[in-house]
């Protein structure tokens, strides 16, 4: 008899419990798409643009050879710190100091028939002069006084050929003086040599118009570093001279610098990147100088920065993940189908399409046991939230996922919140 009534009892338990799990289910269904909220709230907004890049230091030169022949000194290596002035490297000299000594002496045999021709000026000078008084007096003909004037004028002549090949034979000599102390390669300006692309015994190769010429080294001035990012075209609008960055450089990972954007490139990329891939040409340059950087920072290091764009105190926010783009309700105007009735209704229908109105960007809030679809006017935009200027109010509920629903979701739609996860989380 026991037995037999724990067995009634168990059936009837389990007839409760389906009718239990069965209520709930239809309880579920009758209320909807199951849906996840947030609640708009208020909270300091930063924006930022994130972009990579490598470091440089802000002012470097490099050094190129202007003259040719073979590197005979060597005074530097890769990470020598050198002054201004401060001799680096020569060129064989040979050549350029025999160019200098030819020109010299033949500036000297030069001014030397300047001299002489001078003399035979001032001397057929002296004898027109006398010429002119004695055919002035009548002593001289007039066909002897002319041939002195003729050859006065030579000897004239002869001076002003000279005192032009005395100059040319200077400025050779200068160009001569010239290359010599190019075969010199000086440091310009204090710095570190961060490349050295050269060896004792190597000839140099100038350039030419086509060919650039053979780099010597690479001087860079350390005490102000830059970091040079690469920026898609669709962040490079909200960026503006001086705004400040944060830089992290991967071979110092436990530091941040801090930084402002000091140059925005106006032509995108083209050709090979800094970061070693092929430009896109949708990217630009823009380079944040460093206000403060590590005593060890060697030039192409790679960096993230994070460029403050905008910063909003107290802002109306809400998840970036609630925000939907809706098409407008359609209008009963039908469109026209194309060349339905010729060109008039091609050009009705192509009008018809340019006037069709935008998506419109809003959320859903959470209106009882509904979805109901409103409009918002966003401003600035933090990494996970976006600032709402119009359309919402604080503590307003919004429904910010799963995915699949915010994309099924209808206005007027029933729901039911999920509280068994946190907001925003698939």
């Amino acid at each position: 008899m026991k037995r037999r009534t724990k067995v009634i009892i168990g059936v009837l338990a389990a007839v409760v419990i389906v009718a239990v799990v069965a209520a709930v289910i239809a309880s579920r269904r009758g209320k909807g798409m199951l849906v996840r909220t947030a609640k708009v709230g208020r909270q300091n907004l930063v924006q930022l643009v994130t972009a990579n890049g490598t470091v440089q230091a802000k002012t470097k030169v490099e050094l190129s050879a202007n003259v040719m022949g073979e590197v005979t000194e060597l005074n530097v290596k890769e990470g020598d710190r050198v002054t201004k002035g401060e001799l680096l490297a020569v060129i064989d000299q040979a050549r350029y100091a025999a160019a200098v000594n030819s020109a010299k002496y033949n500036l000297q045999g030069l001014e030397s028939e300047l001299v002489r021709s001078r003399e035979a000026a001032a001397q057929a000078k002296r004898d027109l002069a006398r010429a002119n008084q004695q055919f002035k007096d009548g002593i001289l003909a007039e066909a002897d006084r002319e041939h002195t004037r003729s050859t006065y004028e030579q000897a004239v002549a002869s001076a002003q050929r000279a005192q032009r090949q005395v100059e040319q034979a200077r400025a050779d000599l200068a160009s001569a003086d010239d290359s010599l102390a190019k075969t010199e390669i000086r440091a310009p300006m204090d710095g570190i040599v961060t490349r050295r692309n050269i060896e004792k015994g190597e000839v140099i190769v100038t350039g030419t118009m086509n060919n650039p010429g053979t780099v010597l080294m690479t001087i860079s001035d350390m005490s102000t570093i830059e970091a040079v990012l690469e920026v898609d075209q669709t962040d490079v609008p909200q960026l503006r001279l001086g705004q400040p960055a944060v830089v992290r450089i991967d071979a110092f990972p436990d530091e941040r610098f801090p930084g402002e954007v000091s140059e925005i490139g106006s032509s995108p990329i083209q050709g090979t990147s800094a970061l070693g891939g092929a430009a896109t040409g949708t990217d630009y340059s823009v380079k944040v100088t460093l206000l403060k950087h590590p005593e060890r920072i060697r030039p192409g290091l790679t960096v993230t920065a994070d460029i403050t764009t905008a910063t909003r105190n107290d802002a109306l926010t809400v998840p970036i993940g609630a925000l939907v783009e809706r098409q407008p309700e359609a209008k009963t105007t039908p469109t026209p189908a194309p060349d339905a009735a010729g060109p008039a209704a091609t050009s009705a229908h192509k009008e018809a399409i340019a006037s069709r109105p935008r998506e419109i960007e809003g959320v859903y809030v959470v209106a009882g046991h509904k979805a109901e679809f409103r409009p918002v006017t966003t401003g600035i935009r933090g990494e996970l939230d976006v600032e709402v200027t119009s359309g919402l109010k604080q503590g307003d509920e919004v429904i910010v996922g799963p995915f699949k629903a915010l994309r099924d979701l209808k206005p007027g739609a029933e729901i039911m919140v999920d509280k068994s996860k946190e907001p925003g989380l698939e």
